[in-house]
């Protein structure tokens, strides 16, 4: 069973705002976010390109030796959007709609 910061299932309207803007503060590990049945496949997208940015802002900051904080979770980040998205078609942008045809 998964382990969300939050009890309930479903998301309030904050922890949502919460998970837009820092998903690590709502979730422990990405496939949490692919996992939550609250969320619809755009919103759980969105939230893992939030947490793929910041993944790769604490891996450049550790490649520079400014790193001290938990280990970018890039990888899993990226399993789990590949779970989403196996096509690959909406990771051109953040949250961008779809750039193939």
């Amino acid at each position: 069973m998964l382990s969300m910061k939050t009890e309930s299932v479903t998301l309030t309207n904050q922890e949502l705002a919460n998970a837009m803007t820092s998903p690590a503060s709502i979730f422990d590990f990405p496939l949490e976010v692919v996992a939550c049945p609250g969320l619809s496949r755009e919103q759980k997208i969105d939230i893992l390109k939030r947490w793929e940015l910041d993944a790769r802002a604490l891996q450049r900051a550790t490649d520079e030796n400014m790193g001290g904080g938990e280990p970018p979770l890039l990888d899993e980040v990226n399993r789990a959007l590949m779970m989403l998205d196996p096509q690959n078609t909406v990771r051109d942008g953040f949250g961008s709609a779809p750039t193939k045809i």
